[in-house]
């Protein structure tokens, strides 16, 4: 099996190769970045990495010679469709350099020109080969996925934006917040947290509190409490990002969810049986609305998004999902 990420010698294309490399040591890894040197000292880490299988205290129940690779190469160099006909799923993380702009609450918009400039020329570069599943990582990443899918001519369900962050925070601070309110139950776990989120991956983002659970059961929270829950869910990225006082993102969450999502689409995809994973791709009647990605319930397999399952939302949530569409419908006007 075999991954190319796309800006992969960056902050979090190099985590997402990382994250897949330790654990899947016989997959092979292309890193394309135009940084060519910087993904080639990434490269030779990731493999030394998987190096450890050559004395006892790292080896793991695999033949050492079943090691991928891991490789690099330069998207800007005309490098034709082989590197993606060669891959089983593709990881897009290039974007501008963030700015200081980007570091406060509403920055993935900062990069939005300049990232849907790269999407429009990655697309070119996609239409060259067969479709491949496609997680697009590079902010703000429901617009880039909308154009990414525009110019690469490929089904819309090739293309899967990264949005499973907001549910892994908001999973924790629902748990912090029953775990206080229930002390004499014990601490609950983020793990027994069911709260989906879908809309944008930004301000605009709508948890469906009408589906949240708790080990199965429901549970309720007033309207004030979930306007505090969302904006702690809105703010904690940014949080991060001013407590590293480097610029650094959620590289942790973020690696590890994009790995999650790969993981599945290489082993064939979700179980239709279990719930549905929330990822932005491009609708076409669902929910009632069209031409704009939101993230919304899907089932994925092999190819990408196997379907897109529509859920009875409240009133507000429809509403919230509405304007999360026109949101973005409007950034991508005249662009």
């Amino acid at each position: 099996m075999h991954v190319l990420v796309v800006g992969g010698g960056g902050t979090i294309g190099s985590t997402v190769a990382y994250t897949l490399a330790t654990q899947h040591p016989s997959l092979e890894v292309t890193l394309a970045d135009p940084k060519v040197e910087r993904a080639e000292g990434h490269a030779i880490d990731l493999f030394h990495s998987r190096s450890h299988a050559a004395h006892a205290i790292g080896r793991p129940e695999f033949e050492t010679s079943t090691l991928g690779d891991v490789s690099v190469i330069d998207p800007t160099s005309s490098p034709g469709p082989d590197p993606v006909e060669a891959a089983d799923a593709i990881v897009v993380t290039a974007s501008e350099p963030r700015s200081p702009d980007s570091f406060q609450r509403g920055g993935r918009l900062s990069v939005l020109e300049r990232n849907l400039e790269i999407a429009s020329d990655l697309g070119e570069w996609f239409a060259s080969a067969d479709p491949t599943p496609t997680v697009v990582v590079a902010n703000p990443s429901d617009r880039v996925t909308h154009r990414l899918w525009e110019a690469s001519g490929w089904p819309r369900g090739s293309f899967l934006g990264y949005s499973l962050s907001e549910t892994a925070r908001i999973a924790d601070e629902i748990a912090r917040r029953v775990s206080e309110r229930e002390a004499a139950d014990g601490r609950v776990s983020a793990a027994d947290v069911y709260c989906p989120i879908l809309g944008e991956h930004g301000e605009h983002m709508v948890p469906v509190f009408s589906r949240t659970t708790i080990d199965g059961r429901p549970v309720e929270f007033p309207e004030a409490e979930r306007a505090e829950i969302l904006d702690y869910v809105r703010s904690v990225p940014y949080d991060v990002i001013d407590m590293r006082d480097n610029g650094d993102s959620s590289r942790w969450v973020t690696g590890r969810g994009i790995s999650l999502i790969v993981s599945r689409l290489l082993e064939g995809g979700t179980d239709p049986n279990s719930d549905p994973v929330c990822l932005a791709t491009p609708l076409d009647g669902e929910y009632g609305l069209e031409g704009v990605s939101l993230s919304v319930p899907v089932v994925l397999d092999e190819t990408g998004v196997a379907e897109i399952v529509e859920w009875e939302l409240s009133a507000d949530e429809r509403q919230r999902l509405e304007r999360a569409a026109e949101s973005i419908r409007e950034s991508l006007e005249h662009r």
